[in-house]
């Protein structure tokens, strides 16, 4: 029905331009059909025309016209370059295809008879032929090229010397190597591929990102192997110059050895740096008279001047080692920085500023707890610790921290004070137990526990029936750490009158704790009145468990 329509369509065109005499151009202005348009006259040449009759499909097409006939028009290309190669099968090969008010129109040209044409015009007729020729062949199926056509103009003149009308032929292009590297419109392995009306800019600029990785990924893995050859060059260096600097630096202590000698190797930056952090590791097993005449030597060289320098830098990283250095070095010319670090953002700056301290403190390394807002981890007060006891460093006494209003600060405070028995601190401990913190009052319960200071039992039986459960239990254990006969009516309340059972077995245990007095009570209460707390007396009493 379709053909049908179509050839209705050119027969009523065909009759409607029998009466136009003046020639039409014919424009193909989007795609890579030629514009065609063909003169009736060139020069005093006629031009005969004889459309024959023709079969498309069984549907017969027939006329005289000497002017094209629109055929069909298609939204998309692809549909209309289908049709066209049908029409050309049937219809002498002179359909064109034209890009036109966003239609792919498919047209039948003029039908010119070689034969009744001489002249100049004979031959631009054949040599248009011959192009069209060559168009259909190089477009049929399975080859990948097509013939990007282009518009030229042939000019003639009749005898008068006049200029006859353009005559716009299909000329053959060839398709270069950048045509088909580079994506564009015409490339000819995009003709196939149907892409839904999107530009094929979206195509290129794929192809222009994927290049541009791959070339990033290139010089990124350059830049990496180049600077890993580097490091590698700088650490084989580093080992051959701390091996060589350890044996001058000990000529130099043990030896009459020159200061002086050291003067061309402090000239260069990345040795100086290997100098600074050899002469580090030799100070960490000196005493006395040695290493003070490192640190002599330290100065005499102006090194103390970059740890300082580095201290006071603005970055990190920087900082810690500039804090390491002056505090192996003993050199306090930076602490007003270093106290500026204690209440960092920066955990691990903060953590270094805090060890460096420590060292360079002198009556009392601990002074900074005082300056301390930023909470007070547990690693951190492991690390110091640590430090406490590797390097013999003097300690001080912690109950003056009890009272901090920083509550991590306070809880490492009594830490220390149960890790190095102050026993004179049991006053301020016991103050402690009515911190309003209950973390705080949690871990002081404890450290008298652990330290059995019995001062504490009369305020922690005062303070149980107004605390939450974990403090009762807190208090509970505390008792049967430090036995005392006076609390015993206080236990047994416990255990008569809690319904928690940890809270019972605890009481439990701490009236046994009491010796022989505290069996006696549970035997008697095993025999009273049942009670469920029987079972937990039993239990308890049970020498096979514990």
């Amino acid at each position: 029905m379709k053909h049908f329509v179509l050839f209705i369509t050119a027969l009523l065109s065909l009759f409607l331009l029998q009466t136009v005499s003046s020639a039409q151009q014919i424009a193909d202005s989007g795609i890579s059909g030629a514009i065609s348009p063909e003169p009736e006259t060139i020069s005093d040449i006629t031009l005969e025309y004889n459309i024959e009759n023709a079969i498309i499909k069984g549907f017969v097409a027939s006329g005289m016209n000497d002017f094209p006939v629109q055929l069909g028009a298609f939204r998309r290309r692809i549909n209309a370059q289908a049709f066209l190669n049908e029409v050309r099968e049937y219809i002498d090969r002179n359909a064109i295809m034209v890009d036109e008010d966003g239609f792919f129109k498919v047209r039948i040209s003029k039908s010119p008879i070689p034969g009744k044409i001489s002249g100049k015009g004979k031959e631009v007729i054949e040599e248009t032929q011959q192009v069209a020729q060559n168009r259909i062949n190089i477009n049929s199926p399975g080859t990948f090229q097509e013939i990007v056509t282009g518009a030229g103009t042939a000019e003639t003149k009749n005898d008068t010397g006049l200029l006859s009308d353009n005559i716009i032929t299909e000329q053959a292009v060839a398709v270069t190597p950048a045509e088909i590297l580079f994506l564009n419109e015409d490339n000819p392995w995009l003709k196939r591929i149907d892409y839904f009306g999107k530009s094929i800019s979206f195509v290129n600029s794929l192809i222009a990102t994927i290049a541009f990785s791959i070339t990033t990924m290139l010089v990124l893995l350059i830049v990496i192997l180049l600077n890993r050859r580097r490091m590698e060059k700088e650490e084989k260096l580093r080992q051959y110059l701390l091996e060589k600097y350890q044996g001058l630096i000990l000529d130099y202590l043990f030896s009459n050895a020159n200061p002086d000698d050291f003067r061309p190797i402090a000239s260069d930056t990345f040795r100086r740096q290997v100098l600074i952090d050899q002469m580090i590791d030799v100070s960490i097993n000196l005493k006395g008279e040695e290493e003070k005449k490192l640190l002599s030597l330290y100065k005499h060289l102006g090194l103390d001047r970059d740890s300082v320098r580095r201290a006071r830098d603005k970055r990190w990283h920087k900082k810690i080692k500039g804090f390491r250095e002056l505090a192996f070095m003993n050199i306090r010319d930076a602490n007003e920085e270093i106290y500026k670090a204690l209440n960092s953002s920066n955990d691990i700056l903060r953590m270094e500023a805090q060890i460096a301290l420590v060292r360079l403190g002198d009556e009392n390394s601990f002074e900074f707890l005082s300056h301390l807002t930023r909470p007070f981890s547990l690693w951190e007060q492991i690390s110091l610790h640590e430090m406490i006891i590797q390097h013999d460093i003097p300690v001080p006494p912690f109950k003056q921290w009890l009272k901090s209003e920083n509550t991590t600060v306070a809880m490492f405070a009594l830490r220390m004070i149960r890790e190095f028995k102050q026993n004179d601190a049991e006053d301020d401990v016991r103050e402690t137990i009515m911190h309003p913190e209950p973390e705080v009052k949690k871990l002081a319960i404890q450290v008298a526990g652990d330290m059995e200071m019995r001062s504490t039992l009369g305020t922690m039986k005062r303070m149980y029936k107004d605390q939450d459960y974990g403090i009762c239990l807190e208090i509970v254990k505390a008792m049967g750490k430090m036995p005392d006969l006076s609390m015993m009516g206080f236990l047994t309340l416990v255990l008569d009158k809690e319904d928690d059972v940890q809270l019972q077995i605890e009481a439990t245990k701490a009236i046994e704790n009491n010796g022989e007095e505290g069996v006696k009570a549970l035997v008697k209460l095993m025999k009273s009145e049942y009670k469920n707390y029987n079972i937990i007396v039993r239990h308890v009493l049970d020498r096979r468990i514990y």
